[in-house]
């Protein structure tokens, strides 16, 4: 049979989409193969979603009443939890940048950082210097330096629209600062214990379409959120190509849940500077002996490309 010049192209170009959908389907496979053996867990494993009514923790979600209580009493645990949260990110604020917060929750970020962030949420509370949605940003293209995201991030309905939108708005170079839970063995027990959120490993994350969260429930969360986008630098720069992870350290073991919480609550002792700096040191070193077991939190630091 004669093939023309033009038949052959046409038959060299299917030859190419083919072999091309063949590479795309292995890896693929190869990639979602990969990530439930990562985030396989054998204890604790969920997915576990406790309703608000079952919290065993006190007042979930009234941010007003957390940060009239904290600015009156200064609790010394809680202090020294969100100054351990904060402090670090003080490394990467300069005099002159634009920085926002967002999710800022009870706003108390300002009382440990030396560049004062715009404080932003998608709750109009008083002490919120702008309304701002994170998976929708009202903020110019290229016109941030520093996007903070403390303990917020597993909250969001679509985590990948919150990380596009970060793509649009910060500069080039410009960083997204991050703490956030980590689904340790012993973050998964004292979920399940205070029934106080949930978490689930059967989430598509890097999908756009993907709801994780419930979006009419600003406190609906899935801890195991940060784990999944964090946990293999690869495949979140393979879907987030402008991103690139700098930083992913683990930490908080003990220190966590003697705050007695942050915005829920649970009855904790009043504990001296000395003592809670015991308490850290400690959990410096059983977090760097086994974060799988441990490790409460984690930090990660993100640059745009």
């Amino acid at each position: 049979m004669f093939y023309s010049f033009y038949d052959y192209n046409i038959i060299i170009a299917n030859k190419i989409i083919l072999i091309n959908r063949i590479i795309f389907a292995i890896k693929d496979f190869t990639v979602s193969f990969y990530e439930v053996k990562k985030i396989k867990k054998l204890l604790f494993k969920g997915p576990y979603f406790p309703s608000h009514d079952q919290n065993l923790m006190k007042s979930e979600g009234d941010l007003g009443a957390a940060r009239e209580d904290f600015l009156k009493n200064r609790f010394t645990n809680v202090d020294f939890l969100l100054k351990s949260r904060y402090d670090w990110m003080n490394e990467y604020l300069k005099e002159g940048m634009k920085i926002i917060e967002v999710g800022a929750g009870s706003g108390l970020s300002e009382l440990y950082l030396n560049q004062k962030p715009l404080i932003t949420d998608a709750v109009d509370n008083p002490w919120v210097d702008k309304y701002v949605d994170a998976t929708k940003m009202d903020f110019e293209d290229s016109s941030l330096d520093i996007i903070i995201a403390s303990h917020t991030i597993h909250h969001f309905y679509n985590p990948a629209m919150f990380f596009f939108e970060c793509e649009r708005v910060l500069k080039k170079g410009g960083k997204i600062v991050i703490s956030e839970i980590h689904t340790s063995f012993f973050m998964r027990f004292l979920l399940t214990a205070m029934r106080h959120e949930g978490y689930s490993y059967d989430i598509d994350i890097f999908n756009l379409k993907s709801i994780v969260n419930d979006k009419r429930d600003l406190w609906s969360a899935n801890c195991a959120v940060p784990e999944i986008l964090f946990e293999n630098k690869n495949d979140f720069e393979n879907y987030f190509t402008n991103l690139t992870i700098d930083l992913k350290e683990y930490c908080e073991f003990s220190i966590f849940p003697l705050s007695g919480g942050v915005t829920a609550k649970t009855p904790m002792p009043r504990l001296p500077i000395f003592v809670l700096k015991c308490f850290n040191f400690l959990d410096k070193i059983l977090v760097k002996l086994s974060p799988r077991i441990f490790a409460l939190g984690m930090r990660v630091v993100i640059s745009k490309k």
